[in-house]
């Protein structure tokens, strides 16, 4: 009986100890695979690629006639256009009275305005200044600059701004009105992106503008037009045609973020040896309202020494 005891409790050790052998290893758990990093976001497009924050496009015959502070709403036929455009005028007191001629100051307005920006910003300063006699009469030409057109061809040929501009509205601005028809008799000037156009068009057309005011001028560099339209390389090619021949103010508020791009002009004018005056408007960000209340009728000491010296001259 014992034998047989025996024999069955070593029966039984062997079966276990053949389970133990036949189970199989225990393995930690594997830890959770980690949550896929998440895709990075598309880039966003720079504001004037975005079409949701593009100012509106303009109009070519602005549809409102509003022209505040004694200017006039006019028009001219294009022939580039082959339709009519509109700007604003100001004549200065005493036009229809008198048989003289009077220099033009051509003002471009900013990204996403229209010729009445000019109307009310800039006309009661230069009034004002005239009024002060830091700045004699002059006829003003408030442009239609289209909303974002920089006042440059576009290379798809839907705005082609700087040629309504040079071939339409100059020549039809001499032919209407008593103007000192020459370089010397006319300015160009603009703020934001209307101080690049008026570096654009004078630095590119010296033989048609005589005086160069940029103010606060949105001169950064973009892929969306050519690398020689930019008025930096048009300083470099006409370097000859604009040194000793034409005035330049470049100016920009100390709080602007254009500051940068407005100094780096000035500095490659100054490359080029191209007089140039270059003012810091001390705590002024990138406002017209702020930056012409700020600089005042002193600003226009500059015109009145030019303009003074042509009536001299002629």
């Amino acid at each position: 009986m014992r034998q047989l005891l025996a024999v069955v409790l070593s029966m039984l050790v062997l079966a276990a100890l053949s389970d133990l052998r036949a189970a199989p290893a225990q393995v930690d758990p594997q830890p959770p695979a980690a949550a896929p990093a998440p895709a990075p976001a598309a880039p966003q497009a720079p504001p004037w690629k975005a079409k949701s924050q593009q100012p509106p496009l303009g109009e070519w015959l602005d549809p409102i006639h509003d022209a505040p502070n004694g200017t006039q709403y006019k028009t001219f036929a294009s022939k580039v256009l082959g339709r009519d455009v509109s700007y604003l005028l100001y004549l200065p007191p005493g036009y229809e009275q008198e048989k003289k001629r009077y220099p033009v100051i051509y003002w471009l307005h900013g990204r996403g305005g229209n010729q009445r920006a000019g109307a009310m910003v800039y006309i009661p300063h230069m009034e004002a200044a005239v009024k002060a006699i830091a700045l004699p009469p002059a006829i003003v030409v408030m442009v239609n600059g289209m909303g974002r057109g920089h006042y440059l061809d576009m290379p798809n040929g839907q705005l082609p701004i700087e040629s309504v501009i040079i071939k339409d509205l100059v020549p039809h601005i001499d032919q209407t009105y008593r103007t000192i028809a020459k370089r010397e008799g006319r300015i160009i000037e603009g703020f934001s992106m209307g101080g690049f156009g008026a570096a654009h068009l004078g630095f590119k057309y010296p033989e048609l503008f005589g005086t160069v005011v940029v103010n606060s001028g949105a001169l950064r560099d973009a892929d969306w037009f050519p690398a020689e339209e930019h008025p930096k390389q048009l300083a470099r090619k006409n370097a000859d045609k604009l040194r000793g021949q034409t005035h330049i103010h470049i100016g920009c508020g100390s709080l602007d973020d254009l500051l940068p791009a407005n100094q780096q002009l000035h500095e490659v004018l100054d490359e080029l040896h191209i007089e140039n005056l270059y003012e810091v408007v001390p705590d002024v960000p990138h406002d017209p309202r702020k930056y012409y209340d700020k600089v005042g009728t002193k600003f226009f000491e500059f015109h009145r020494k030019i303009l003074e010296a042509l009536a001299k001259g002629e």
